[in-house]
């Protein structure tokens, strides 16, 4: 029991070691990127530092991939996506390429590891479980109660606030209303184009739809959206490996390569070549 505890302890040892080189490899690309953008604008550390209000300091160990004198890796994030807008380039697109999972020591600890839990009686676990039951039906009734507001709230698809109010008479709308709702435009034409994606892993996301801003944010693995246009249907993904597409019924692909930024445009002969950061890629669906 002895030995296989120092060999676990070891692998623990291993994987937060490997976990920091990756940081440590990221964040020097990301540094050079912004290095080298702001030595070519003739920009001085100071300047950015007076911009951003973040310590030259901070700065410069972004720069030099300096892990040691920066904090946490979600603030370090923070600090790139602040230093990349101030170079007027695309900072989130850059911070959203660093790591940031907590080590895998911290979540795979036992706790039989913790030495309260060594000390604590018996009855005193049994009396925390109950409170843990406890509160967990507290927060289903919450929630339950809560419901009906939620189902209030305007729709995650705008496509489906475009027709306008409708009648509050006769019967409610069923499933095949509410899909047949997506495809069409308020005046009950089915539009052109319909982009559906899936998410295989986690990835942010950005999508315009005829030219107008209907999302923006983190997407889990599992979820899936669905999105309608008359014109255009742009998609921006900071993990393009991790969103699989399907246009007009088609057959479903990925949007890039993993762990890649991707903007694509449907129909796909409207691609729109904007400026993307360095290390991005524009890519097409047929």
């Amino acid at each position: 029991m002895k030995k296989f505890s120092i060999r676990l302890s070891n692998k623990k040892k291993r994987g937060a070691r490997d976990l920091v080189q990756l940081q440590r490899e990221q964040l020097a690309a990301i540094g050079a990127t912004l290095q080298q953008t702001r030595q070519a604008s003739g920009v001085l550390l100071e300047d950015v530092a007076n911009k951003t209000m973040i310590r030259a300091s901070l700065l410069a160990s972004i720069e030099s991939a300096d892990l040691e004198n920066l904090p946490e890796p979600i603030y370090v994030r923070g600090i790139i996506k602040r230093y990349g807008d101030a170079l007027d380039i695309d900072g989130e697109a850059l911070a959203i390429q660093f790591f940031t999972h907590r080590s895998v020591e911290d979540k795979s600890q036992s706790w039989r590891d913790n030495p309260a839990a060594q000390l604590r009686p018996l009855h005193l676990y049994a009396l925390y479980l109950l409170v843990m039951v406890a509160a967990v039906s507290g927060l289903s009734h919450v929630l339950r109660q809560t419901a009906p507001d939620a189902a209030t709230l305007p729709p995650l698809n705008p496509l489906e606030q475009s027709g306008g109010e409708e009648e509050t008479t006769g019967s409610p709308p069923t499933q095949g209303d509410v899909i047949t709702s997506l495809e069409q435009d308020s005046t009950g034409q089915e539009r052109p184009i319909e982009v559906e994606i899936l998410l295989t892993s986690q990835s942010w996301m950005r999508v315009m739809v005829d030219g107008q801003m209907e999302f923006e944010g983190m997407l889990q693995q599992g979820d899936a959206r669905t999105w309608a246009a008359d014109e255009s249907v742009v998609l921006r993904a900071g993990n393009a490996g991790g969103v699989v597409v399907t246009y007009n019924g088609e057959q479903a692909t990925p949007l890039g390569d993993p762990g890649t930024v991707a903007e694509v445009t449907f129909p796909p002969e409207q691609a729109n070549q904007a400026f993307l950061a360095p290390g991005t890629r524009l890519t097409q669906i047929p």
